[in-house]
C-alpha cells in the first residue's frame, strides 16, 4: 500500500509566533490565526500537521486576545479549536464570552450552534443557527446546519423540504446532495405528486451521488401513480414504457417494497410477450427492457418466474447460445432483443461465450443497450477476473469457514452502487460523537490511524472509513475473494490508495504481523463455528487504548428469521437462486402462515445475495444482551456504547433511567421492544483499564 502521507499538507508557510520581535496589526494576527486553522481542517493535513497547525492557531489568537480583551474572531476560533478537539463546555464558554460582546456576530452563533449540536441540545442549536441567518440571511453554511439540526432531531419532513429548497440554490454541492437523499430514506408520498415526480427524475440524472436514498419516496410516488392499491386500476404497457421516472427508477435503483414488486413482476413479463408477439419491433418496449436488465442486476435476478415464462427464457438462452457459438462477425442486431428479453430474467455473464458481447465497440451499441453491457457483462466478467489478484495470507481450513467462503464466492454481499457522501473527519471526534461520555484515545490526534475491518464482504463500508476518515490506513480482510475483488473495483472506480485487500480467515490473523488502533468486526462472528474465538483471535491484533466495533445478531430481533429457517429446512430449499425465488413467491404469497411482515421490511429480502445471507446462511448464531456482557467480561472488554438512533435513545432513558453503557438495562428494555435491534447490534468496547 503506498504511504497517504506522502501527499499530506505540511507546515511550511511562516506563520507569526508570540515571540516575534515585530509587531503586528490585529487584522494581520487575525489573517494569519485564520490561515493555520484552516491548514488544520484541510483534508490533506496530517494527524501531526493538524495539531502543529492548531496550536499555531491558538497561540496567535491568545496574542490577539492579550491585545483586544473579548476580540470575538478571537474567542470565535479559540472556540472553533476546543469544539474540533472536543472540549464542549470550554468551546461553549468561550462562543458564550463572544456572544455576551457582540450578540450581532452571525459567525460565533454559527460556532456555538454547533458546539450544542455536539451536545445534541438541538433546540438551542435550531435558535443559534436561526439567528446566524437572520443576522446573515446570505450564510449558506448556517442554512444547511439549521436544516441538519432539524433531521438530527428527527423532524424528517421539515429537513427534506429544508434541503430541497437548498438543493435548488445549491444544485452541486455535496453535502446538499448527500444529506438531501439521506433524509429521503424516511420520506413517502402521501399521493403523487407530479412536482416532486419532477425533482426525483433530476436527482436520478445526477452522477456520483448514492441513488439508493430515493427509493423509498420514488416506490411510493410509482404505486400512487399508477394505483396499486386499487385491483381495478387499467395500465397501459404503452404509458408505461414512456415514464422517465419508471425506467430511471429502474436503472438506478434497488428496491424493497413487496407491492412494488409484484406489479414490477407483471409489467416485466408483458414486456416480454409484447415483443416477441412484436417481433421486436417496439424500441420504447427495448428501451423498457433494457431498464428492467439493470433492475435485475441490481436485485441479482430475484423476482420470481412463473411457468409461462420459464420456457420462452429458456428459449432465449438457447438463442443466444447458438447465436455467440456459430456467427463469426457477430453485430449487436444479431443479439440485441433476445440479449435484453433474457437480462431481464437472468445474468447476461452466464450465457456460454457471452465474453465474445465485449469485442463490439461500445459506440455500435443503441445508448440505451450500452449501460446493460458495461454493468450486467463487463461488471461481472471483470470482477471474476478482478479475484485471481487477491492476496490470500492464510489458509482457509476451518470446515464452517469453507462453508462461509463458498456461500460469499457464489454470492457477494451486499451488492451496492454508490459510496455516498460524508464530510472528512476524525475518527475519534467521529466516536465521541456517537458515544456519550466517552473520551477518544489521543492517538487519534497523533499520526497515521490503522483501521482493520474484519469480514469486509465487498467493501462499502472500508471504503467509506478509508475515504471519509483523516489519516486511516484501512486492512479489509475477507474469506471471499470474489467478495475482496468487488471492494477493490470500486476503490479503484474511487481513486482510494489507503487501503488494501486479503483473503484471510479470522482464526489465522496470528500471520498478519500488525496491530491496529481500530478493528470494525460487523456482521462476522455470529456466522463463525465459534464466535469467542473468533473474538479471541482479533483481540492481539488490537493497540493498547484501541477500540473494536462489533456487530452481532439479536436472538429477540430475529424470532422471524428464525421460523423462515425452520420452513427452508422442512421444506427442502436449496441455495439454488431458483429455490430463493420459489421461497420468496410463497413466502409473499402468505402460504406458510405466521407473520412475515418483518421479514418484507428487510431491504436483504429483494436481492438473492441479501435473501441468502438473512434466511440461507450456512451458519448463525444469535444473542442477548446478557450474553454480550458475559462474553465481553470474558475477555476483559469494556462495553462503550451502541449505535443507535437518538430516538431510541431517548425512549431507553425514559423508560430506564439507566446509563446507555447497562447490558442489564438493555436486556429488560428489548423485551418490552424485541425489534429494536432488528438490523443487528452494533456496538464499540475497548480493553478494560
Amino acid at each position: 500500500m503506498k504511504n497517504s502521507s506522502q501527499a499530506l499538507v505540511h507546515p511550511t508557510r511562516p506563520v507569526l509566533r508570540p515571540n516575534d520581535t515585530d509587531s503586528p496589526s490585529l487584522t494581520e494576527l487575525e489573517q494569519q490565526a485564520r490561515h493555520c486553522y484552516e491548514q488544520s481542517q484541510s483534508n490533506r493535513t496530517s494527524n501531526e500537521h493538524t495539531v502543529q497547525f492548531r496550536g499555531q492557531a491558538r497561540a496567535l489568537a491568545q496574542r490577539m486576545l492579550d491585545m483586544a480583551p473579548n476580540h470575538a474572531p478571537a474567542l470565535n476560533l479559540l472556540g472553533r479549536i476546543a469544539l474540533d478537539e472536543g472540549f464542549y463546555d470550554s468551546a461553549d464558554s468561550l462562543l458564550q464570552q463572544a456572544l455576551d460582546n457582540n450578540s450581532h456576530d452571525a459567525g460565533v452563533c454559527f460556532s456555538l450552534g454547533h458546539v450544542k449540536l455536539a451536545q445534541r441540545q438541538y433546540d438551542a442549536a435550531i435558535r443559534l443557527f436561526t439567528r446566524a441567518l437572520d443576522i446573515a440571511p446570505g450564510e449558506t453554511r448556517a442554512a444547511t446546519s439549521l436544516v441538519y439540526t432539524f433531521a438530527r432531531q428527527g423532524r424528517m419532513t421539515q429537513a427534506f423540504s429544508g434541503y430541497r429548497k437548498l438543493f435548488r440554490v445549491h444544485p452541486d454541492d455535496a453535502h446538499v446532495r448527500a444529506q438531501l437523499f439521506e433524509v429521503a430514506r424516511h420520506i413517502q408520498a402521501d399521493c403523487y405528486q407530479p412536482e416532486l415526480a419532477a425533482d426525483v427524475i433530476e436527482w436520478l440524472k445526477l452522477d456520483n451521488v448514492d441513488h439508493e436514498g430515493l427509493a423509498r419516496l420514488t416506490s411510493s410516488l410509482l404505486k400512487h401513480k399508477y394505483q396499486l392499491d386499487d385491483p381495478d386500476a387499467v395500465i397501459d404497457l404503452q404509458d408505461l414504457a414512456r415514464d422517465e421516472l419508471l425506467q430511471l427508477a429502474l436503472s438506478r435503483l434497488y428496491f424493497s417494497n413487496a407491492e412494488l414488486e409484484g406489479f414490477l413482476t407483471l409489467v416485466r413479463k408483458q414486456v416480454l410477450l409484447h415483443s416477441l408477439a412484436g417481433q421486436f419491433s417496439d424500441t420504447q418496449l427495448l428501451r423498457l427492457a433494457a431498464a428492467f436488465c439493470m433492475q435485475g442486476a441490481h436485485n441479482e435476478y430475484v423476482y420470481n418466474i412463473d411457468d409461462e415464462e420459464q420456457p420462452l427464457v429458456a428459449a432465449l438462452r438457447d438463442l443466444l447460445h447458438s447465436t455467440l457459438a456459430s456467427s463469426a462477425d457477430l453485430q449487436p442486431n444479431d443479439v440485441l432483443s433476445a440479449l435484453l428479453m433474457y437480462g431481464m430474467y437472468e445474468p447476461v455473464s452466464d450465457i456460454a461465450a457471452s465474453e465474445r458481447l465485449l469485442n463490439i465497440a461500445s459506440n455500435r451499441w443503441p445508448s440505451y443497450a450500452r449501460p446493460v453491457i458495461s454493468h450486467c457483462l463487463a461488471g461481472p466478467q471483470g470482477e471474476i477476473r478482478e479475484a485471481q489478484s487477491i492476496e490470500r495470507l492464510t489458509p482457509i481450513a476451518d470446515a464452517v469457514s469453507l462453508k462461509v467462503q463458498a456461500q460469499y464466492e457464489e454470492s457477494p454481499y451486499p451488492r451496492w452502487l454508490h459510496l455516498g457522501y460524508n464530510t472528512p473527519t476524525n475518527y475519534g471526534r467521529a466516536l465521541e460523537a456517537e458515544l456519550e461520555h466517552y473520551r477518544a484515545p489521543q492517538f487519534f490526534n497523533m499520526g497515521t490511524i490503522k483501521v482493520l475491518v474484519a469480514g469486509a464482504g465487498t467493501g462499502r463500508h472500508a471504503l467509506r472509513i478509508a475515504k471519509y476518515f483523516r489519516n486511516v490506513e484501512v486492512t479489509a480482510i475477507d474469506l471471499s475473494a470474489r467478495s475482496l475483488a468487488y471492494a477493490q473495483r470500486m476503490a479503484k472506480r474511487h481513486h482510494l490508495r489507503n487501503i488494501r485487500f486479503l483473503q484471510a480467515d479470522i482464526l489465522h490473523l496470528d500471520q498478519l504481523n500488525e496491530r491496529f488502533h481500530v478493528i470494525e468486526c460487523s456482521g462476522v462472528l455470529h456466522h463463525m463455528a465459534n464466535p469467542q474465538a473468533g473474538l479471541a483471535a482479533l483481540l492481539p491484533k488490537l493497540e493498547d487504548k484501541g477500540v473494536m466495533k462489533i456487530g452481532l445478531y439479536s436472538e429477540a430481533a430475529r424470532q422471524r428469521v428464525v421460523q423462515a429457517r425452520r420452513w427452508i429446512e422442512q421444506l427442502g430449499y436449496d441455495t439454488t437462486r431458483a429455490d430463493i425465488r420459489r421461497f420468496r413467491a410463497n413466502l409473499m404469497a402468505e402460504r406458510f402462515g405466521g407473520d412475515v411482515s418483518g421479514l418484507l421490511e428487510s431491504p436483504d429480502f429483494y436481492s438473492t445475495s441479501g435473501c441468502r445471507d438473512l434466511l440461507f446462511h450456512v451458519q448463525e448464531h444469535r444473542f442477548t444482551p446478557s450474553q454480550i456482557d458475559a462474553l465481553l467480561n470474558r475477555h476483559a472488554l469494556q462495553f462503550l456504547g451502541f449505535v443507535l438512533p437518538q430516538d431510541i435513545r431517548q425512549q431507553f432513558g425514559s423508560q430506564t433511567h439507566c446509563d446507555l453503557t447497562d447490558l442489564n438495562a438493555w436486556q429488560r428494555f428489548e423485551q418490552s421492544r424485541p425489534d429494536t435491534f432488528a438490523g443487528m447490534y452494533q456496538f464499540f468496547v475497548q480493553r478494560a483499564l
